[in-house]
């Protein structure tokens, strides 16, 4: 009798372990799935606002005028690695063997340091000179505010950064050994984070850059150029 109830006890358990399991699976493919359709939307938003800012910039061009040039195209390369980002990020968090998370952690390092070598230019000189020359001087500090922001970033974090594309990534080393211990030293997870607070950094601009588009439109409505 005991060992008929023990059996039954080891089958119950069996039975519960497996609806727990399924349970977490189901939960786990709800919240993948959620998290999905919300990475969708904000990729069609970024889109859609690389496709806007495109049109307008292409039809300044056409009419010759080119006072927001630089503003404009930092807005669009935001844009365009504000998506690469997320997609790394999310192929990253679903990602299950360890060398897919050194692969898309590898990836996100060039991602973050072409950005940081083309920000400086792109916001430190440019963006800043065109919004004196347009007398948009209201935005002049939030803009420096934000300079400040990725120039810390690199100044912190460039040297791992650039020690990973350098020796994992762009393979510049030949040496298939001291390759190979460059990606198993790599914290990926490091990485992943490095990725998630520049996402932030990114989406700040985003924001600033709508006000700053905002701006501009009330201007244009009003026929009037800056």
């Amino acid at each position: 009798m005991q060992n008929k109830e023990l059996v039954q006890n080891k089958l119950y358990m069996k039975l519960f372990n497996f609806f727990k399991t399924w349970k977490t699976k189901q939960k786990v493919k709800s919240l993948r799935k959620k998290l999905k359709l919300e990475i969708d939307q904000n990729i069609s938003g970024s889109q859609e606002s690389i496709d806007q800012i495109s049109k307008v910039l292409t039809d300044f061009k056409k009419h010759n005028y080119s006072k927001h040039d630089s503003f404009l195209n930092l807005c669009i390369f935001s844009d365009i690695v504000l998506i690469d980002l997320t997609l790394l990020l999310e192929k990253f968090q679903f990602a299950e063997r360890l060398q897919e998370k050194k692969l898309y952690a590898r990836v996100i390092s060039i991602v973050l340091l072409d950005y940081l070598d083309n920000i400086g230019v792109l916001i430190g000189s440019n963006c800043l000179a065109e919004l004196k020359r347009n007398n948009m001087l209201e935005f002049i500090d939030e803009f420096k505010s934000m300079h400040k922001n990725f120039s810390s970033f690199k100044t912190t974090n460039e040297r791992l950064l650039r020690e990973i594309r350098n020796n994992t990534i762009a393979h510049k080393n030949k040496d298939a050994l001291i390759l190979n211990q460059h990606i198993n030293k790599l914290n990926e997870n490091e990485i992943y984070e490095f990725g998630l607070q520049f996402k932030i950094h990114i989406k700040d601009f985003i924001d600033l850059s709508t006000k700053v588009i905002n701006y501009i439109s009330e201007y244009m409505r009003e026929g009037r150029k800056i």
